[in-house]
């Protein structure tokens, strides 16, 4: 789980998080990759983790993007499989639920949001313009590339990850749909924030988001 400024939001959806996993497993941990926040995420993740052994938690010293926290997150993420829930609880680990029944049969499940929040005409343009950019270049027919998804932790290790920006997702698709690794779709309720204000992108981004796709491009392109 990758968090940047979620104060508010950290102890219900980590609790969340907690319930699912002890009505589902045996063996789990929750791992945080805190992104530089300043309002006190760190302190109080610091905290919880003191009272709960599962629960691991990374800081980065500044708020590298969340790119990078999530290249964190896989590179420091132990067991099987990976479950990535965002922390501002607009994903509710309920729906995870659905996904046991082919953790076994498929390398990677990637979840749609039904009925996206708080989205601005702008923000849904750039996710159009998104999924025709993967289709185009990557043949990809994935709805929702930066959403909530599961991995099999060997196929993650297998792809040889190189960016650090927001394509990061983008990026482990396009090349496991390179190599023929087994993708599924399975929907999720978008669930409205409670506290704090997205940190989607902007327009001032953009130019960068832009950028990041022919470098992403570039990067499966020569990837074997």
């Amino acid at each position: 789980m990758p968090v940047h400024d979620e104060i508010n939001n950290l102890k219900p959806i980590i609790e969340k998080c907690f319930n699912w996993l002890k009505k589902h497993t045996i063996n789990y941990s929750v791992l945080i990759v805190d992104d530089g926040s300043t309002d006190g995420s760190a302190e109080l993740l610091k905290g919880l983790s003191k009272k709960e052994p599962n629960l691991k938690v990374i800081t980065h010293p500044l708020n590298f993007g969340i790119g990078r926290a999530f290249k964190t997150l896989y590179e420091n993420a132990s067991g099987d499989f990976i479950f990535t829930c965002p922390g501002d609880g607009q994903f509710d680990p309920e729906d995870f639920t659905q996904a046991i029944p082919h953790l076994n049969k498929v390398d990677i499940i990637s979840f749609y949001r039904i009925g996206k929040v708080n989205y601005t005409l702008f923000r849904n343009l750039l996710s159009i313009g998104n999924r025709i950019f993967n289709r185009i270049f990557f043949g990809l027919k994935i709805r929702d590339c930066n959403w909530t998804k599961f991995y099999n932790k060997n196929i993650l290790e297998e792809l040889d990850l190189k960016s650090e920006t927001s394509l990061l997702e983008t990026e482990i698709l396009a090349k496991a749909n390179k190599k023929g690794k087994r993708i599924i779709e399975l929907p999720s309720t978008n669930h409205k924030r409670v506290y704090g204000k997205s940190e989607g992108s902007g327009k001032r981004n953009t130019w960068m988001v832009i950028k990041d796709m022919i470098r992403v491009y570039r990067i499966v392109k020569e990837f074997e």
